[in-house]
């Protein structure tokens, strides 16, 4: 299901922007500058990101590698984009919320729990029809360089899910993102702003709930390098793309008890890490 809040919160703020925007002073308007018409754009894009899932079981011990699991593949989705960029509180203040949403299929290799077989466990090739979301929102000050060159520092934060749904579990991974960012931009042309970003997330208050079990995660990192780009098309309608790539780690769990019935079951979420591959191509409309 599609995030309501994330939803809510992207219309709130585009009704906040677009009024932002119309009283922002005429010498910023967005149309005289090609880097602060693509910081005042709404969009949609199609996505589509590769993910490649490690888990890392301990070596010795109760549930014990070679328990590890592994996932990869290909999900298609959406993101909503909505940017803006004015002088009423600050000089070149910016705002940016991303909400993205991807799902498919993607290959599992690992081990799943054997249906009335306490604490015993069988492989398992098969499918994790897997449905992701993220939401960043961007909070900054955009520095010019020259006339066709910015650089903007930002503070971020929002929310990431995972759900998984396997043979015989669902299990549904949960973080909160806060950190700081630095996102560079070049307009070579009045039409086109080439850009990169990198930023670096702590995933706080994070972690799993499954069919069975629940616990938490401890703190963790996620970092993230791109490029974009922002084309012109005509009158305030823009191209835009990118392609990024993200690493990031989740500390796992200790082990948990659970029962079904009266049967006596144990649980551990192993520490794990994730590449994420991302590309995304889009229209907008620059207010």
């Amino acid at each position: 299901m599609i995030n309501k809040k994330a939803i809510a919160t992207l219309t709130t703020a585009s009704l906040a922007l677009f009024s932002a925007s119309a009283m922002a002073d005429s010498a910023w308007n967005a149309s005289q500058n090609p880097i602060v018409a693509a910081n005042n754009e709404i969009g949609l894009a199609a996505t589509g990101t590769l993910m490649n899932y490690q888990e890392h079981f301990a070596t010795t011990g109760v549930l014990s590698a070679p328990m590890d699991d592994t996932e990869s593949g290909w999900l298609p989705g959406f993101s909503v984009n909505l940017s803006g960029m004015n002088n009423n509180l600050t000089r070149n203040l910016y705002l940016s919320l991303n909400y993205n949403y991807s799902s498919a299929g993607i290959a599992y290799k690992g081990f799943v729990y054997n249906p009335g077989i306490p604490n015993s466990v069988r492989r398992a090739d098969t499918t994790d029809q897997a449905t992701t979301q993220n939401f960043i929102g961007k909070l900054g000050k955009g520095l010019f360089l020259g006339r066709n060159m910015m650089l903007t520092p930002y503070i971020a934060g929002g929310f990431q899910l995972w759900n998984r749904q396997l043979p015989g579990t669902h299990e549904r991974y949960h973080s909160a993102l806060v950190g700081a960012g630095l996102m560079y931009q070049y307009a070579p042309t009045a039409r086109l702003v080439l850009g990169a970003d990198m930023r670096v997330l702590a995933l706080v208050g994070g972690g799993i709930k499954t069919s069975q079990w629940s616990s938490g995660f401890g703190t963790s990192g996620e970092e993230t390098v791109g490029i974009h780009a922002d084309y012109k098309i005509s009158g305030g309608w823009h191209v835009y793309g990118g392609l990024d790539f993200t690493h990031l780690t989740y500390t796992g769990t200790g082990i948990v008890t659970f029962y079904q019935g009266a049967t006596k079951y144990i649980g551990k979420e192993p520490p794990s890490s994730t590449n994420l591959l991302g590309m995304n191509l889009g229209l907008a409309y620059s207010y």
